[in-house]
């Protein structure tokens, strides 16, 4: 271990000492209140939140908690050796701005107005575009998707064409994972090969949860789906044929029944329509890969990210709650979709 990354994995360890424990996070999501949530954050590391309560407080809660994670974030690159300084920063810009992208296309197709656009964009500088407020601004869902021309993003523009096909926003979005995933894997190269597995397991679960979950909405038009093997450009765990089945077969259960370990929970969800209790369990997954991650090497690069993975879980347990909370939902129901307090 280099001089550099044992002081970064040595921080890390340390810092891990701030984040939340299930039970604060269990007594956050209890609060009466959003008012209550909010001052008890003040005993947290998070201290005092000032912020209005007219508009959508949770959308200012969520840019708190996303400013808190990318200073996070960037507390580990200033200390990292370099190359792993430059993968985590690449890492997490990419997988932000395409969270900023997809609000942006998803508000651009269903008219939502502008300024509510803007204002739901994570708190950060572009990385591969330009400018966010350009994109936003184009006059239709399909010209801000052509604004990308000239950026990495720019293959997008050919899945248009399916997108106007079916009137749907999917072939964007799937587009735009596989572009996020292979450019993650190429930032990889900076980590020598022993580093490379956690970050491995952890995206291509992510990608193929989200590649069933555009499978099983196409149940509704099958007659008329495009082949997965035209859908779908890259598979990891889940696999082509059982795309298929998810698009073809008439009971979605048993398909997911038939999916190997961790994707049959994961996705049992589906059975009721859960996806917001899908994108939990799969936290909890993500948070049970960094954990084995660090138990494997618990003096080296999977410190380090496994401390990055639990401060994100931690960032959306925290935008869930404030949602619920301005939602006026019941505790016990903030709860179950929560990755942190309900970890074993």
């Amino acid at each position: 271990m280099s001089p550099g990354l044992d002081y970064v994995v040595i921080r890390s360890h340390a810092l891990m000492g701030d984040l939340l424990t299930p039970e604060q996070m269990r007594a956050l999501a209890e609060r009466e209140s959003l008012e209550a949530f909010v001052e008890q954050l003040a005993d947290t590391p998070y201290g005092e939140i000032s912020i209005g309560m007219e508009g959508d407080v949770s959308i200012a809660l969520e840019k708190v908690f996303y400013q808190k994670f990318i200073e996070r974030m960037m507390g580990i690159v200033d200390l990292a050796p370099t190359n792993i300084g430059d993968f985590l920063q690449s890492y997490y810009y990419l997988r932000f701005e395409v969270i900023n992208l997809k609000r942006i296309f998803r508000g651009k197709f269903s008219g939502i107005p502008i300024p509510q656009v803007v204002g739901s964009l994570i708190p950060m500088m572009p990385y591969k575009v330009e400018s966010y407020g350009e994109i936003v601004e184009a006059e239709t869902f399909e010209d801000a998707v052509r604004r990308l021309e000239g950026t990495p993003y720019a293959p997008l523009i050919s899945s248009l064409e399916l997108s106007e096909k079916y009137d749907a926003l999917w072939p964007v979005e799937i587009a735009l994972n596989y572009l996020s995933t292979r450019a993650v894997f190429k930032s990889l190269e900076r980590l020598p090969q022993s580093d490379r597995g956690l970050v491995r397991r952890v995206v291509q679960v992510e990608a193929d949860v989200e590649n069933f979950l555009v499978a099983a909405k196409q149940r509704s038009a099958r007659e008329d789906a495009h082949s997965p093997e035209e859908m779908f450009p890259v598979t990891y765990g889940i696999g082509l044929d059982m795309l298929r089945e998810a698009i073809e077969a008439d009971d979605i259960k048993a398909v997911i029944q038939g999916l190997n370990p961790p994707y049959d929970e994961i996705l049992a969800p589906l059975y009721e329509g859960d996806v917001a209790l899908i994108r939990s369990r799969l936290r909890q997954h993500v948070y049970d890969i960094a954990k084995r991650g660090r138990a494997a090497n618990d003096f080296g690069f999977n410190v380090v990210m496994a401390y990055l993975i639990f401060s994100e879980i931690e960032k959306d347990d925290l935008v869930g709650v404030a949602w619920g909370k301005t939602q006026g939902i019941a505790a016990e129901d903030i709860l179950k979709y929560l990755a942190i307090p309900n970890f074993v």
